[in-house]
């Protein structure tokens, strides 16, 4: 059987430490900034004049504009063609969604593979067109940056703390790597070489227009903040450009979304000459022009985008919009109530406005005004914790915050007469009440499982609104004494006694998570069950069934047990192994009751490997279906080691056997003779393959699990050298699962063993031998296939250093098999890369083995 798809992701130390990070910057902005209100901050981001917005406006278009040239010069580079407005309307919206994500090689690549996809550009170049934006940016940068540091040894040296010479040697080093960089473009013509990669090098025109067009972007950019700063700001705009892409540089490898807050930290640190309110405001107002306000115009372009892409397909674009609106209505609507909380927590850490106060204090007694401030703030709490059950759609998450949300209404309006925050949450609750139909899983609230980003998230909220608490009052001396204060505008004590209440909250929730009793596991399978489920693989076709066998999965019946699905649960996904085994006519019915049962725990189902055979009943399901790769399935009736097309494997039999081979099929009945032997040859090659064993789509060595089958085996000098053990699909199909050896195996006991298996089940009137599926094979290379199959041809191509994909293909190709696909069936969208991801860490045991291959 062939190894699995592995899905990578981003490390999660990378995000650990982007928080850090993010916490980090966040004491020392406190710590920087503690002496202003945040209203002054305000007050000096309104004094900055029209003029100087107009031209920081300006400037920001000149540099958007210098962006498309970036991707212009990068789709000449990569040999494509694409009109010049597509190119640029492309650009600006991958670079102003990159810059306020993060990660912009990563996020701006997921626009423009979208939209050059659309445009019949391969994946090959469209990742070329992602890393020579990426280096066109370095190459600028590090130009001006060493033109900076030279020009201005001095003051460079100062604002940065660094002896002059230093700065020298720094500049000298940045312009040297981007001499070297022309020098070869000027010198070299045939691409660079690196093991099975190349690397094309740009025409000397292109790397000089490279360099151009970096350097007047960043410019542009540096200019944007330069003049927003105070007009006595006592720095050249030369200077100010390397303390800019020196904090640029910092921002982008923080990890942290648009590089806010490592972005400022770092200037007020470096521009000490700029009084720091002034200096905050200007930040302000440039992350307002050269960060939002693009960032809105690319997200409204990008719909009107996709819009104009599919405005002939009318009435299927309505029909995928409903099916799209009412897939991601419950996801939405949790998200939103997750910010309603946030909302009422950072409204209960920062002062009430003096003339609402004064409003209130007619009407609402000082006992009511402090319960509110209380109450809103654990409300605020209540809905960060329940939003995550709204987001797997869960009938009591629904109901309880319907409540919650009618009380912090009430709350926002008795604790400050924030009829903002009211208006948010009733347009929130108008939301969840006309999508109550979305939310019908009748699944325990109490026992649902917080993913890892929401509970960060969860956390970083808390933080915020702690951080917002201490810079507000800053100004207010602390007390022992502060904490029982109460007036109508004692502002500070009823926010710390909030954040505390908010605080005491989670933190008692979160302890009762820990210490309660774990949930029941899934039953495990009885003897009575194996012994059904022999009875009905015995009567199928299908030798992938076999791995019912293994004992590693729940099984579930239909009312009569006359059909049968295996599964386990990983993450967030409830994963079937193979079609459902008994009578096709059966597995509808037992499908749709494993749907529902799937939707009563409010986990994803997922089919893998299924054959192209039941396909009809996943779309039934409403499952979307991706392909696997195929499978090899040599027809027996017409194998055999005669004629020229068999040459080969002739002579791999013929060798083996000169050297020893002998092949005997042990039958069921005596394989609890050899097991302690078969036990010593499986365990030295999982020694020699250093590799542990896999699971779920892959049997592995077990007593238990091998006794159920026959066993071949290969003696040498009369001891067992490799054995593999025989499924069997009824009487229609023979496949090998383990086939193991150890060092005294004779060279190419694979085939030998093989050829065996086969010949001796030709023999016992089987019509098909599996040799199971090869990865990611017989996918389209077409330029209008699927995004899947060209993720897939790429991962094929690239990744042969990590996996043998056409070696693998090539391997079964000299049996003559005939290939049949094999398909993931999985909820669309996101939905299907987590069952990928699932799927994987199954059978590779955990997600921390799967990272570590």
């Amino acid at each position: 059987m062939a190894d699995p798809i592995t899905v990578h992701r981003v490390p999660a130390w990378t995000t650990l430490l982007g928080i850090a990070l993010f916490g980090l910057v966040l004491f020392w902005l406190h710590h920087l900034l503690g002496q202003y209100h945040w209203r002054d901050i305000l007050e000096r981001v309104h004094a900055i004049s029209d003029a100087k917005l107009l031209r920081a406006a300006l400037l920001t278009c000149a540099g958007y504009l210098c962006l498309t040239l970036y991707d212009t010069l990068a789709v000449h580079f990569a040999g494509a063609r694409a009109p010049y407005p597509r190119i640029a309307l492309i650009s600006f919206m991958a670079y102003a969604i990159g810059h306020n994500v993060g990660f912009n090689t990563f996020s701006g690549g997921a626009v423009r593979y979208r939209a050059y996809s659309a445009l019949g550009l391969s994946a090959k170049q469209i990742a070329t067109i992602i890393a020579f934006g990426t280096f066109t940016f370095f190459l600028g940068s590090g130009f001006l940056l060493g033109l900076s540091l030279l020009s201005n040894a001095g003051m460079s040296g100062s604002v940065l703390h660094v002896h002059a010479w230093l700065a020298v040697v720094a500049g000298t080093l940045l312009l040297a790597a981007v001499a070297a960089y022309l020098w070869l473009v000027c010198t070299r013509h045939a691409p660079l070489r690196f093991r099975r990669f190349e690397i094309p090098v740009p025409k000397p025109r292109i790397a000089i227009s490279q360099l151009g067009v970096g350097c007047v972007d960043l410019l542009c950019a540096a200019g944007v903040l330069y003049v927003l700063l105070p007009a006595h700001a006592s720095i050249s705009f030369a200077a100010f450009a390397g303390v800019y892409l020196l904090a640029l540089a910092a921002g982008a490898a923080s990890n942290v979304p648009g590089g806010i807050g490592v972005f400022e930290f770092v200037l007020l640190l470096l521009l000490p000459g700029v009084p720091q309110d002034r200096l905050l405001g200007a930040l302000v107002a440039y992350r307002a022009i050269y960060y939002f306000a693009p960032f809105l115009i690319a997200l409204v372009l990008l719909g009107v985008h996709e819009i104009w892409v599919h405005r002939t397909r009318a009435v299927r674009s309505v029909r995928v919009a409903r099916t799209f609106l009412s897939a991601v209505t419950p996801q939405a609507i949790a998200i939103a109530v997750f910010v309603a909380g946030a909302v009422l927590l950072f409204s209960g850490a920062t002062p009430a406005l003096d003339y609402r106060l004064a409003v209130l204090r007619d009407f609402v007694p000082l006992p009511v005004l402090e319960l509110s401030h209380l109450l809103g703030s654990a409300v605020g709490v209540g809905l960060l914790v329940i939003a995550h059950g709204l987001y797997r759609r869960l009938h009591s998450a629904w109901w309880l915050t319907i409540w919650l949300l009618c009380a912090g209404i009430i709350l926002s309006l008795l604790k400050g007469f924030d009829y903002e925050e009211a208006i948010i949450l009733g347009v929130v609750v108008i939301a969840l009440a006309s999508a109550r139909e979305r939310f019908r899983r009748r699944a325990s609230l109490i026992e649902q499982h917080y993913s890892g980003p929401w509970v960060v998230a969860f956390f970083l909220v808390l933080a915020a609104a702690g951080w917002l608490v201490l810079f507000a009052y800053r100004h207010v001396p602390y007390d022992n004494e502060l904490w029982w204060q109460f007036a109508f505008h004692a502002s500070a004590p009823r926010s710390l006694r909030a954040l505390l209440f908010a605080s005491v909250i989670a933190a008692a929730y979160a302890l009762w998570r820990l210490l309660r009793p774990a949930p029941p596991p899934f039953s495990a399978p009885q003897e009575a069950d194996f012994k059904l489920v022999a009875e009905l693989i015995a009567a199928g076709d299908d030798t992938t069934a076999n791995l019912a066998m293994l004992g590693d999965k729940n099984f579930l019946f239909n009312q009569d047990r006359t059909a049968c699905i295996m599964f386990q649960s990983s993450g967030n996904s409830w994963v079937a192994m193979g079609d459902p085994i008994g009578p096709p006519q059966l597995g509808e019915a037992l499908a749709w009751d494993f749907l529902e049962a799937c939707d009563g725990m409010a986990v994803s189902p997922v089919f893998y490997q299924v054959t192209p055979q039941r396909l009809p009943l996943y779309i039934d399901l409403g499952l979307n279906l991706s392909k696997l790769g195929e499978e090899a399935r040599v027809p027996l009736e017409a194998f055999s080691l005669e004629g020229a097309a068999r040459a080969d494997l002739r002579h791999a039999h013929r060798r083996a056997v000169r050297e020893g081979a002998e092949f005997e099929l042990v039958p069921r009945g005596g394989v609890a003779a050899i097991l302690k032997d078969l036990r010593a040859v499986s365990d030295a090659w999982l020694t020699e393959k250093n590799t542990g064993e896999k699971r779920f789509s892959l049997g592995f060595f077990d007593e238990r699990y091998i006794a159920n089958f026959d066993v071949g085996v290969v003696r040498r000098n009369g001891a067992i050298v490799s054995f593999a053990n025989l499924w069997r699909g009824g009487i229609t199909e023979l496949s090998v699962d383990l086939m193991r050896y150890n060092q005294a195996a004779p060279k190419g006991v694979i085939d030998f063993m093989l050829i065996e298996c086969m010949l001796w089940g030709r023999a016992q009137g089987f019509k098909w031998f599996n040799l199971g599926m090869a990865p990611l094979s017989g996918l389209e290379e077409h330029a209008l296939a699927p995004a899947w199959h060209k993720l897939g041809r790429m991962v094929q191509r690239y990744g042969e250093t990590f996996y043998n994909f056409e070696g693998l293909r090539k391997y079964k190709e000299k049996f003559n098999p005939v290939w049949r696909p094999r398909y993931l069936a999985a909820p669309d969208g996101l939905a299907m890369a987590g069952a990928l991801l699932d799927v994987t860490a199954l059978i590779s045991g955990g997600v921390r083995r799967v990272l570590r291959k």
